[in-house]
Formats: structure tokens, sequence, C-alpha cells
């Protein structure tokens, strides 16, 4: 089976399928774990830490994006054009896809998450 992305912020008129193997499934996990030691990093992490996290991070996104959706030269640079907020809807359409997840589902979830934090005081951030 195959799940299909739509791609066209790469400008990529037609969806583009993946296919749910178990390598693919395995990128997933791989690169959410990645994401996750940016997110898990310590508030008392260096700069040059925090800086070191979030550029693995990102590259290792922007390689995941490229081997799942098998993008070509003229695609690769539409990629390295996009907002981070257009690179993370991407990875997300993607996760969500291999992993059978509703993306509304998702998306609500990061808002409430998102809401709750405002709500914490300063010292509670802390």
């Amino acid at each position: 089976m195959t799940v299909k992305v739509n791609a066209k912020v790469l400008g990529i008129k037609e969806p583009v399928e993946i296919k749910e193997s178990n390598r693919n499934f395995q990128k997933t996990l791989l690169i959410q774990k990645q994401m996750l030691k940016v997110e898990a990093m310590p508030d008392d992490a260096s700069d040059m830490d925090m800086l070191d996290a979030a550029i693995e991070a990102n590259q290792a996104m922007t390689d995941y994006i490229t081997d799942m959706l098998r993008l070509k030269t003229k695609e690769k640079h539409a990629l390295g054009d996009l907002t981070t907020d257009e690179t993370a809807k991407l990875i997300q359409a993607i996760i969500a896809g291999i992993q059978h997840q509703d993306i509304t589902d998702i998306e609500d979830a990061q808002k409430k998450e998102s809401a709750d934090n405002e709500e914490l005081s300063e010292t509670e951030k802390k």
C-alpha cells in the first residue's frame, strides 16, 4: 500500500505516493526521535548545544523529506526555499500518512499544548 502526500509547495502538481514499508516507517520513527531531541534539550543547555541540535534536526528533516518524496534537484531547491512553518507542515503530512494519523487531530493537539503552555506562569515555565 501507499500513502499520498500533497507536495504542491515544492512545485509537485500530483500527490506523491510513499510506500508503506517497514523501512519508511523506521525512517519516520527516527526523524521523530531527532525532532524530540531538540524539544527535550534542557533549559540550561549551552547555546552551542542548542544550535548544534537544531542544525542536526533541520538537516535530518530536509534529508527525510528529500528521501521520502524522492525529490529531484529543482524540488530540493524549492524545499530549501520553504519557510520553517511550511517545512513543518510538509513533514507532519508525511508522518501522519505513514503512521495513519489524522493531520487535524495532530494540529488540534498541538494547539491545545500551545494554549496549555501559555497558561503557565513564568515561574512554572522555568
